[in-house]
């Protein structure tokens, strides 16, 4: 069930929401409506594949039970054995839905054999709740959280608005949420809210990020068997940039959305990331709480910036290889991390050299500082994209080709899948990213998120401060028309991109 299907907006949701409050209003206690939306989450789950639930169900109660007897241990050894115990069955079981095939591709790699993949099925977010578990573990191994409540702990793993493409979640931040007198109580200003960024979101993902798949696959397609136009590998490698912006963009609107209708604050996970002048910023906008994760439970473990330059450069480039191969078992997703792991290290260098020269300091204060800032920054993201989007280095290697107009003549395609009106598109949509807020800056006011990184503001040229008045609820219903539309006419739609990691 996709948050852009029908049966999902005017059925799963509408009946969840009233169970809610109309349990919520009949119990005092919180538990019963607890139960109710955690229930609610695992037939949104099931509705996937009921195959999958047992995994999720086994993963939970393995863990709430670890996490019970971490904590009752005082003696710090037998509280380190059973942390390790419950984080290697937590990495096995991922490792084995996820890596088992990749493990024999690598193998294959090696030596130049040719083994069939074996026929294991990926769980649906099973990247998603490990990780969350595995956080939860964590600060529980810390003396920073216990939760007692099973009932509260299946709701903080399942919990539909996050459950599929996160975010990671904290105990710390949900728990005190969950039952809650404020999330008893039903507001219309907060439903209002959680609709017109849910709208938003479908809006994102149903129009804009599917429109520029439309522009991007068939240039990813072509280079599956020629070599590209420089045209085409343009147009596919930045429609891409902009389709997997948007599919994500929209997803955490629609969820923080989603969540504000039951009186609960998601983490913002994504904060106008190309808007950015490095690739530090670029991590501390694009998948918050992913770049959190690794920074609090692999970064700083790894021993982070406490042991010289060099070893912080290395610790850098294996987090940002971990995050490559956390997003997909295959060899270009490895190079993307790979890639960002040297983005990061090149960034840090940079600003050393910066801080020490005063020259430079000046310069950085500048307008065409900033400007070739944004731009080699966005440059050094689309080329990374390129490994993400390829099914495989070889399919990325011509797109990348082409882009330097190093294509091999006598294979390319016949004909050009990008035309001027798609690179048109693509102006638009960058203009957009720079021009326009996100839904961060448009709902500030309103408290709707909570925040993982303190990023400054950027600036946009367009004013949309949200407020609920008539011209915005006009609005929003003309939005969510189009969004349904071009749902119903695209059938049940292409899935968030997140999903299949």
């Amino acid at each position: 069930m996709l948050f852009t299907q029908f049966e999902f907006i005017f059925l799963f949701l509408p009946v969840t929401f009233a169970g809610y409050f109309v349990i919520g209003r009949s119990f005092a206690d919180p538990a019963p409506r607890l139960a109710w939306l955690a229930a609610a989450s695992l037939v949104f789950y099931a509705n996937w594949d009921v195959s999958f639930v047992p995994i999720i169900v086994t993963s939970i109660v393995v863990n709430y039970v670890m996490g019970l007897l971490i904590a009752r241990q005082t003696a710090k050894p037998a509280r380190t054995r059973l942390f390790a115990m419950a984080v290697a069955a937590n990495l096995l079981a991922l490792a084995f839905f996820k890596y088992t095939n990749f493990g024999i591709d690598i193998i294959d790699a090696i030596t130049r054999t040719r083994h069939s993949h074996l026929d294991i099925a990926l769980p649906l977010g099973i990247s998603f709740f490990t990780f969350t578990q595995l956080a939860y573990l964590a600060d529980v191994y810390a003396g920073l959280a216990t939760e007692r409540s099973f009932i509260k702990y299946t709701l903080f793993v399942t919990y539909f608005p996050h459950l599929i493409a996160g975010p990671i979640l904290h105990h710390r931040e949900m728990m005190p949420q969950f039952g809650s007198e404020e999330s008893k109580r039903l507001s219309a200003e907060r439903v209002a809210t959680g609709l017109t960024i849910f709208i938003i979101g479908l809006f994102k993902k149903a129009v804009i990020a599917d429109g520029f798949a439309l522009i991007a696959n068939p240039v990813f397609q072509t280079a599956t068997r020629f070599h590209l136009h420089a045209i085409d590998a343009w147009g596919g490698a930045l429609a891409y940039s902009l389709q997997i912006y948007f599919d994500f963009s929209g997803y955490c609107d629609m969820a923080i959305g989603l969540s504000l209708l039951f009186g609960i604050r998601l983490p913002f996970n994504f904060d106008a990331p190309y808007k950015s002048h490095s690739i530090i910023e670029f991590w501390r906008r694009w998948h918050i709480t992913l770049s959190r994760f690794l920074r609090d439970y692999l970064y700083i473990p790894l021993g982070g910036n406490r042991q010289g330059p060099t070893r912080r450069r290395v610790n850098l480039f294996l987090t940002m290889l971990i995050g490559g191969l956390w997003h997909g078992a295959g060899f270009t997703f490895v190079i993307w991390g790979a890639l960002h792991g040297l983005y990061l290290i090149v960034n840090h260098l940079w600003r050393e050299i910066v801080g020490r020269s005063p020259a430079l300091q000046q310069q950085a204060g500048k307008i065409w500082y900033a400007v070739t800032a944004l731009v080699l920054t966005q440059f050094a993201v689309v080329i990374a994209w390129v490994f993400f989007r390829a099914d495989t280095p070889k399919i990325a290697g011509r797109v990348l080709r082409a882009m330097v107009g190093a294509s091999q003549p006598d294979q390319l395609a016949q004909t050009t899948t990008v035309t001027w009106l798609s690179l048109a598109a693509v102006i638009a949509g960058y203009a957009a990213c720079l021009l326009l807020p996100n839904v961060n800056a448009m709902f500030e006011r309103w408290n709707v998120g909570l925040d993982s990184y303190s990023n400054p503001r950027r600036w946009s040229v367009v004013d949309l401060t949200w407020r609920p008045s008539t011209g915005w609820a006009v609005a929003a219903s003309l939005v969510c028309t189009v969004a349904l539309l071009v749902s119903l006419l695209a059938g049940d739609g292409s899935q968030f991109l997140y999903f299949q990691f």
